[in-house]
């Protein structure tokens, strides 16, 4: 009988050791499932999220005329050519995607897009603003006739009828695009009719940045893209200058940091 008992209480401890591993480990389990099952029920969301803006957006341009410009026309600015110029110049640098595009209060004259970004990672700089939606006005789209030619409408020209202004040294990123850049903040306090559009269309300094350097430091992965590229059509063509190069240099740079493969 002895024996039996000491067997017994033998195998208990051996059971019970068992459990004491076992469990967390199925504990771990059930909870990494549960993250992978809630990042991919979240992916599922942000796809078609994406996918209905995108419809959205394509309905809103199709029938308007579109106008070029280059608003970017005589600027002169700092242009960061390094990581460490675009962190330097920049309050916070961030790897985002494009989730809407939306026509926006513009001053008479300009263009602006109000573009929804969703901020996945954050470079350097403002930690808080990873994992949320922030706002930029881009450059270019949908204004009306009386807002883009102000006092110099033609007799023919409907005021109200939309036109799509495309700058063509920033073409808007399509959404569901990635895109990386270097922010600064809005000074709404300041009393213009810049920051009058931006508030109009619900632009607040919580909510929303500037970006640094559009015409330059903008980065854009499309879709379908297996890499991040210069935004500016002008800037990938023409390699002549010093400035070009070491910019396609830093998309290189880029591209081994932070492109996922």
């Amino acid at each position: 009988m002895a024996t039996r008992r000491i067997a017994m209480k033998k195998t208990l401890m051996i059971i019970v050791a068992l459990l004491v591993f076992v469990l967390p480990l199925s504990a771990y389990s059930v909870n990494a499932l549960r993250s992978s099952d809630a990042r991919q029920i979240k992916l599922e969301q942000s796809s078609k999220l994406i996918h209905t803006n995108q419809k959205k957006w394509r309905k809103h341009i199709a029938k308007a005329d579109v106008i070029h410009s280059d608003e970017f026309a005589n600027q002169s600015t700092s242009v960061s050519t390094s990581l460490e110029q675009l962190q330097n110049h920049s309050q916070t640098v961030i790897q985002g995607t494009v989730y809407n595009l939306q026509k926006m209060h513009s001053p008479e004259g300009m263009s602006y897009t109000k573009a929804t970004i969703y901020v996945d990672r954050v470079i350097s700089g403002d930690e808080s603003i990873k994992d949320k939606n922030i706002y930029l006005a881009l450059d270019g789209g949908l204004v009306s006739y009386d807002c883009w030619y102000a006092k110099n409408i033609g007799k023919n020209m409907d005021p109200k009828h939309e036109i799509l202004v495309q700058n063509d040294e920033f073409p808007l990123p399509t959404i569901g695009s990635k895109v990386i850049t270097g922010l600064v903040p809005n000074h709404l306090n300041e009393t213009n009719a810049y920051n009058t559009a931006l508030k109009q269309s619900g632009f607040t300094i919580n909510n929303s940045y500037a970006i640094d350097n559009p015409q330059y430091d903008f980065w854009v992965k499309k879709p379908k893209a297996t890499k991040y590229q210069l935004n500016n059509p002008k800037l990938r063509k023409f390699t002549s200058n010093q400035r070009t190069k070491q910019l396609q240099k830093l998309t290189v740079l880029i591209n081994q940091k932070y492109n996922k493969k």
